[in-house]
């Protein structure tokens, strides 16, 4: 009786380790993948500001998110079975959204430094006289 417990204990402890799942055939390149769920992200957070109601809120994000596949173009089942290859591969799933956060990151600052300039006062450089002149894009 030992040994039986012992032999189905081992096939339930192999049966139940993750397998390295085939990649599929359309599986979308990481940097492409790693833009689409950038700017997913990004979308998501735009509608959760706009939209109070949760089931408007996921209507508007499933429209406008085939609408990114479609800017992207990336076919809605191939990012899902993309998205599915990466859900079952947590190591580079991690890899992945180590990236998508430093893309956000940079969209992030560029964003804040475009602010910066626009709300910053026009430069003051001195005339002939030595007297400031205002600067307004020459």
């Amino acid at each position: 009786m030992k040994r039986y417990f012992c032999i189905l204990s081992l096939a339930l402890l192999f049966g139940c380790q993750q397998q390295n799942p085939q990649k599929p055939d359309n599986l979308i390149p990481e940097d492409k993948m790693v833009q689409i769920l950038a700017d997913i992200h990004i979308l998501e957070a735009q509608i959760e500001t706009r939209i109070v109601y949760p089931d408007t809120a996921l209507m508007v994000f499933n429209k406008e998110q085939l609408r990114l596949l479609e800017k992207h173009g990336v076919e809605e089942k191939d990012f899902r079975a993309t998205y599915k290859f990466y859900l079952e591969n947590i190591q580079q799933m991690d890899k992945l959204y180590d990236i998508i956060l430093d893309t956000l990151s940079v969209r992030e600052a560029k964003v804040r430094a475009t602010d910066t300039l626009s709300t910053s006062p026009a430069p003051v450089t001195p005339n002939s006289s030595g007297e400031g002149e205002l600067m307004m894009g020459h």
